[in-house]
């Protein structure tokens, strides 16, 4: 698939947007290592661990309720069938 032009920007990207601004504003990369992190994809590893400890986070929390995680009620979810 390829890449639309126009960008729908949701709450990561806007998160996304500051580590980058961060990253070539503090000082500490020049503007080639900068650009180099982010055209690797080294930022996308924060997002990976923020919803793994996000997960890790909820699945303690069940435990100390002694309750099992949660599911949708199965008739409550809507398929797309073509």
């Amino acid at each position: 698939t390829k890449k639309k032009i126009n960008l729908i920007l949701n709450v990561d990207g806007a998160i996304a947007v500051c580590f980058v601004d961060l990253l070539r504003g503090c000082g500490s990369f020049s503007k080639e290592e900068a650009n180099e992190f982010v055209k690797n994809g080294v930022l996308n590893g924060l997002f990976v661990a923020a919803r793994t400890f996000g997960l890790i986070g909820h699945y303690l929390d069940q435990k100390r309720l002694k309750q099992p995680l949660y599911r949708h009620p199965y008739d409550d979810v809507t398929y797309l069938v073509k």
